[in-house]
């Protein structure tokens, strides 16, 4: 397909009136365009490709986009004597004005109109970074993020791997491939259909696995996720939602982006996540900057108002360590009370609450309240087996701010009657004891509230925890330092604590909700929505070997025990289906660095020659002109030089070439890829 531009500057070289000295001249490109002038216009009508991309049909007529057509031939790439629309560096613009005069802010940088493609592959870190302008290439960006071929269907189940015989929408899958490609390539089926995406990208930080081939400073790497979370964004359902999470090197940029695409009325929270201590954390010391141990989650719904609140999230912390640590800091622990026996119930009178309905009052004699102390010195227990063995009896004493007790209270007083312990009964019109019949008791003559422990607590796997509701600091601290054998694989620069992702899904989604990641890595996010009950796609373009998340799933339908297993009482089973974008000259690579002799690696050049998968900087000519000098090479500089000249700008072959030969698809797989995409 002939780049846009140039089929451009062709057709304006046909008007004698933009060419001097046999150069075509912008400005008065631009005059005429601006001038609506009618040769001109006449001139772009006559071009199929350019009237498609600056004309729009209104109606029955044809508008010339004279704004659109004046950003192109003003980008610096159209003709040498450039116009910059754009300083190359960063900064905060609204409208092209300066912060002071507008209150509507949007991120913007260099290449904030590009796509960049974001290769990490073997082959795609031998080639310069890809960006597509969106204004100055919208053909190659067609292509570019037209929907892939896959290729290499496995699915594997506790049986061991399978073939693939049928493609559904119930399958989770994981696809290797260039993530922003392969997320293209799910919009057709899956658009509206994710409740939950999680990222981890990379971070930016020069010392992270982010290998992408130019370091990404900040315009590259805001670039990177602006593409990603477009796209990203039209995958989700009406009610999803999307974490996610970076550390401090790039959260700014990344709220203010985030921001200007999913809106900042959808935005949810921004969640700071202790993942170290200090002394486990990097920077700071000798330097001026304090140590790094926070990462963020910023949170977006893609709809605040269809989003429905999270549910109850808790932080857990067992209670013989909470006792402890209260008492290390000189700090009373409340909960050391326990009502063996709640005492004898007699019915004293009623009061009403605010809407009239009757609250019955009882007095409680004979009732018999220990020290949590003293039961442990009367039963011989330990402190963790005596509160759980009274969880539910173990009480603080407190005043509460509600308008039933000092109702209760004038009742009594009214009644004159002494005593020292009662309770009520009522129907509450709110809360979680709404619409139910609910007992509450009160202590002493100022009527103190008995405040259960079994209400802030929860027994899991035999040990009782405190729980807190939870805000927006999370202690990951724990999990974090442990990490190394959960999903028996070892990747630990970026790996994340199954018990994280379990938080976010249990906060975020139902049973079988669809949940996306496109930057796998270990596969954390797949492993625990298996172990979770819920649908999953991965999408991954780095090969991690044995700690791949090919791998780690494998592990979790064998009934992997790490991580979050035993909480969730994993089993084992399930199934996920395989399958990799495919590319265009996937097989010649491999025919390269297979081969060790010249003969052998000529005969692939001549394969190549045929292909025409050649980069465009390279004349075929010139290089049979002077084979000798490839022979002089050593057999590693020959296999380098043909990697270097095939075009690894398409490394993916789309899915509208599909019955092309030249790409040896099977008919297997075109069965596959043709269910995939809804055609059969």
């Amino acid at each position: 397909m002939q780049n846009l531009l140039q089929e451009l500057i062709g057709t304006l070289q046909n008007d004698e009136r933009l060419v001097i000295d046999g150069r075509l001249v912008k400005n008065k490109v631009v005059e005429l365009a601006l001038a609506m002038d009618e040769g001109l216009i006449s001139l772009l009508l006559g071009n199929e490709s350019i009237k498609k991309h600056f004309f729009k049909e209104i109606g029955k007529a044809l508008v010339f986009d004279k704004v659109a057509f004046q950003s192109f031939v003003s980008n610096k790439q159209f003709l040498p004597d450039s116009y910059t629309a754009f300083k190359n560096k960063i900064g905060l613009t609204a409208d092209r004005e300066y912060l002071t005069e507008s209150k509507e802010v949007v991120l913007s940088w260099a290449y904030k109109d590009c796509v960049l493609e974001g290769g990490q592959t073997k082959e795609d870190q031998k080639r310069k970074e890809i960006f597509w302008n969106e204004t100055l290439a919208p053909d190659e960006i067609d292509r570019l993020l037209a929907p892939k071929a896959l290729s290499n269907f496995k699915k594997y189940d506790k049986d061991g791997e399978h073939k693939v015989d049928a493609i559904s929408l119930d399958d989770n899958l994981i696809i290797k491939g260039n993530n922003l490609l392969a997320l293209h390539s799910l919009k057709n089926k899956y658009a509206g259909k994710v409740k939950l995406i999680y990222i981890d990208p990379p971070y930016n930080t020069g010392s992270d696995s982010f290998g992408y081939n130019d370091s990404f400073n900040h315009s590259t790497w805001l670039t990177f996720m602006k593409n990603r979370l477009e796209i990203a964004k039209e995958l989700l359902r009406d009610d999803g939602v999307i974490f996610v999470q970076c550390d401090d090197s790039e959260q700014a940029y990344l709220k203010v982006l985030m921001d200007s695409i999913f809106s900042s009325e959808n935005h949810i929270n921004t969640i700071s996540i202790k993942m170290k201590n200090v002394a486990g954390a990097s920077g700071g010391g000798e330097d001026k900057k304090l140590k790094k141990n926070i990462e963020y989650l910023h949170v977006y719904a893609k709809n605040y108002l269809l989003f429905s609140p999270f549910k109850g999230v808790y932080s857990y912390i067992p209670i013989g360590e909470l006792v402890k640590q209260y008492r290390d800091n000189g700090v009373s622990w409340k909960y050391t009370t326990v009502l063996i026996y709640s005492g004898d119930k007699g019915y004293i009178g009623s009061t009403v609450d605010g809407s009239g309905a009757e609250i019955k009052i009882y007095s409680r004699n004979n009732a018999i309240i220990k020290s949590i102390n003293q039961i442990i010195k009367d039963e011989n227990l330990s402190e963790n087996d005596a509160y759980n063995k009274y969880a539910k009896k173990i009480f603080q004493t407190a005043m509460p701010q509600s308008s039933i007790r000092p109702r209760v209270m004038k009742k009594v007083n009214d009644l004159n009657i002494v005593g020292d312990f009662y309770s009520i009964e009522y129907v509450p019109k709110s809360g979680k004891n709404k619409g139910v019949m609910y007992e509450q008791f009160y202590k002493g003559n100022s009527f103190r509230l008995l405040a259960w422990l079994g209400d802030v607590s929860e027994e899991i796997d035999g040990t009782l925890y405190k729980k807190d509701m939870q805000g927006t600091l999370w202690d990951f601290v724990s999990e974090t330092n442990n990490l190394t054998k959960e999903g028996s694989v070892k990747l630990l620069s970026g790996k994340k604590p199954e018990k994280l992702l379990q938080r976010i899904i249990e906060m975020s989604t139902d049973g079988n909700d669809l949940i996306l990641d496109f930057h796998l890595g270990s596969g954390t996010t797949c492993a625990v929505a298996h172990k979770m009950g819920r649908r999953y796609i991965g999408v991954e373009q780095l090969n991690y070997d044995e700690n791949d998340s090919f791998v780690r799933l494998n592990n979790v339908i064998k009934g992997d025990k790490s991580g979050i297993s035993k909480s969730v009482d994993w089993q084992g089973g399930g199934s996920f289906t395989y399958c990799e974008l495919t590319q265009h000259n996937a097989n010649i690579i491999d025919k390269i660095e297979q081969e060790d002799t010249t003969e052998a690696l000529k005969s692939i050049w001549q394969e190549i020659e045929k292909t025409g998968f050649i980069s465009y900087k390279i004349n075929p000519e010139t290089i049979n002109e002077n084979i000798h000098e490839f022979e002089a090479l050593t057999i590693e500089e020959q296999k380098q030089f043909l990697i270097a000249v095939l075009d690894k700008n398409q490394l993916y072959v789309n899915y509208s070439e599909i019955e092309d030969e030249d790409y040896q698809i099977s008919d297997e797989d075109k069965k596959l890829n043709k269910q995939f995409y809804g055609e059969v």
